[in-house]
């Protein structure tokens, strides 16, 4: 019985050829595999990380201003005009303490620290916050933009300071800092600690997004302004201001420097 057709032997199919690869061949290969690896890896990993992050940062979003809009339903009035005076016997610890936490399902508040805490053993002032910040440039920050309440935690991890109650009810404010992972890391302004401002008409805008009511300070948060413009969500200054605004580039996911988005382009490699 013939398995083959006919004709010669070296015509037929494989009959003669060599299968399989040499060691060097394998190994070569193997080690290009490597080096391809050891390239793109970091990247897809750190890619990834960015898109939890995105997740988790408009999550906090949508449900800052779930609470802004169930708090005017309540009560008739924006955070920034309860704060403000319009209501008798409105006060921002009140607010701060008791009102937030309701709607926000708060477990506890897990650290006292405000700016300017004097220690009541030596009379100095406590010098860094529970755990330090850092700038996109990789500039450690001794203490937060939002330095007045301690340090709330909720149901999942997240934490929330605020800053100054709004001067008038015609102002936006206060300015709400979340850091959407809590302690975890990189603990980072614009990557996962971000501003957000309530405003009189309800709702809660990121840092850096225009409003009518945003009150401007030119380069300070220090009197409850808000900062705006890409010069406020920079990777090239050590200022915590630098990148104040972050949160309203991230949402939109626009890189502040130039084409492409945040979450990719503008903050790949940093």
């Amino acid at each position: 019985m013939k398995l083959w057709g006919g004709g010669a032997p070296e015509n037929n199919l494989l009959v003669g050829k060599k299968i399989g690869f040499t060691l060097a061949e394998v190994l070569i290969t193997i080690g290009i595999i490597g080096i391809v690896a050891a390239m793109t890896l970091p990247t897809l990993i750190n890619d990834a990380k960015n898109r939890e992050l995105q997740t988790q940062l408009k999550k906090t979003y949508s449900e800052l201003n779930q609470m802004s809009q169930l708090f005017y339903s309540d009560y008739g009035m924006s955070v920034p005009e309860y704060l403000a005076g319009a209501r008798a016997g409105a006060t921002w610890s009140n607010f701060v303490n008791k009102i937030f936490p309701r709607y926000f399902k708060l477990v506890n508040k897990v650290d006292n620290w405000t700016g300017g805490m004097v220690d009541p053993d030596t009379g100095s002032a406590y010098d860094t916050m529970p755990y330090y910040l850092y700038t996109l440039k990789g500039h450690k920050r001794t203490s937060p933009i939002c330095d007045n309440s301690g340090y709330y935690s909720d149901i999942i991890g997240r934490y929330y300071l605020f800053n100054d109650s709004p001067d008038t009810a015609d102002d936006n404010g206060p300015i709400i800092c979340v850091d959407i992972n809590g302690e975890k890391q990189p603990n980072t302004y614009g990557k996962d600690f971000f501003l957000f401002v309530f405003t009189v008409d309800g709702y809660v805008i990121p840092m850096g997004q225009p409003h009518a009511h945003n009150k401007i300070i030119n380069g300070t948060l220090a009197t409850n302004g808000v900062n705006t413009g890409s010069n406020y969500c920079s990777s090239t200054t050590s200022s915590r201001e630098s990148a104040s605004a972050c949160a309203y580039y991230a949402i939109s996911d626009v890189n502040p420097e130039g084409n492409g988005t945040y979450w990719k382009d503008f903050l790949r490699g940093k």
